[in-house]
């Protein structure tokens, strides 16, 4: 059974990369056939590994503003598995800010979700939700995300694409597994210039791989520490 689902999502991974240009084949598929390999074979403890954090984290299901309503900083995050979303929360916690939670189906986690990270994981584009904010009522916005191979996710990305940054301070947090490439960082700090707005910091934690994480206090920890060192105005 798992084989020949497998084998189906190999088949239509191959199908959507046929339709694209050269420029778009980033990852060699040798890269996606191991991820869809190492999924197949260790997909139930890798399943409550990435559910465990959002679900334990109920106080965030509603993915909505959950703090003062006149305060002038805004947190807007995606997260996959829950290490971007406990940073947010450290920034709301920090600044007293509002916190919005970007959604995008097509990375949930599970089966289908990875593969589709993988395989969009260099891409800019995406179906988030919210699309578009008035953001009128903010004057520094945090935009968080992992990095999948070593960029930012897609869904941020696709977030400043839709919407007005004028006369807005950004900074960018990420949290990773191994690493990110300062290209791509600088590459979002253009697309955020493009969209008026100003960009301060990328502040970035590494958490590791899914069986020798730091724990989540040592993440609080050390969010907290990279906003001490911010010193927003």
């Amino acid at each position: 059974m798992r084989a020949a689902k497998t084998a189906r999502l190999i088949s239509e991974i191959n199908a959507n990369l046929s339709m694209t240009t050269t420029h778009d084949k980033i990852l060699p598929m040798a890269l996606i056939s191991l991820a869809i390999l190492a999924f197949s074979v260790f997909s139930g403890g890798v399943n409550a590994a990435e559910k465990t954090p959002l679900e334990n984290r109920a106080d965030t299901t509603n993915h909505q503003s959950m703090t003062t309503s006149n305060n002038k900083i805004l947190a807007i995050y995606f997260s996959r598995s829950g290490n971007t979303e406990l940073m947010a929360m450290e920034i709301a916690k920090y600044y007293k800010a509002s916190l919005i939670h970007l959604e995008a189906t097509d990375y949930h986690p599970g089966f289908r979700g990875l593969i589709n990270a993988v395989k969009d994981s260099r891409s800019e584009h995406a179906e988030i939700n919210p699309g578009k904010l008035d953001l009128s009522p903010y004057q520094t916005i945090f935009i968080g995300a992992p990095i999948w191979w070593h960029s930012p996710a897609p869904p941020v990305w696709q977030f400043v694409k839709n919407n007005n940054f004028a006369d807005k301070d950004v900074v960018l947090f990420t949290t990773f597994n191994s690493s990110f490439k300062q290209k791509y960082i600088d590459d979002f700090q253009i697309q955020v210039e493009r969209k008026g707005g100003t960009f301060i910091k990328h502040i970035h934690i590494k958490r590791g791989r899914i069986t020798q994480q730091i724990s989540d206090e040592i993440l609080s920890k050390k969010a907290g520490e990279k906003l001490d060192k911010l010193q927003l105005q």
